[in-house]
């Protein structure tokens, strides 16, 4: 499975591959082993993401999905929400992680894949949580 990288360069830990994440389905039995692997990539990339002493407080992303949720609707409420909390940001690893989740959240919109983006966003919450200290 295939990295991601930014406008500016290569983000500090390893994210899926924003297409790889769209194509998620999770009532298609056939795609059960790349659901898996997009499990497997996810784990690992929070595990890292968690080690650092510069990663995103539980709370922070927490709040994300919260805001997300809030405007399930219309997600593009919320893209002038996610550059704030972006550059409010000092810390990389708190950066790349939001910026990550904008980018697949502008990917989710033009592709008309809203559901699947909120639907992988409680997975990164959750496997945030697992492994978060803050």
């Amino acid at each position: 499975m295939e990295t991601n990288t930014h406008d500016k360069g290569k983000f500090q830990v390893k994210y899926p591959d924003i297409q790889v994440v769209l194509a998620y389905d999770k009532n298609d039995p056939a795609k059960a082993q790349e659901t898996l692997n997009l499990i497997k990539i996810t784990d690992e990339m929070l595990k890292e993401h968690c080690k650092s002493k510069d990663a995103l407080s539980y709370t922070q992303l927490r709040n994300i999905l919260q805001e997300l949720r809030h405007n399930e609707g219309n997600l593009v409420n919320v893209l002038h929400k996610l550059v704030y909390i972006e550059a409010r940001q000092e810390k990389p690893h708190q950066k790349d992680l939001v910026k990550f989740i904008r980018l697949l959240l502008v990917a989710a919109i033009e592709h008309k894949k809203e559901g699947i983006f909120l639907d992988y966003m409680d997975t990164v919450v959750a496997y945030h949580k697992y492994y978060s200290t803050k």
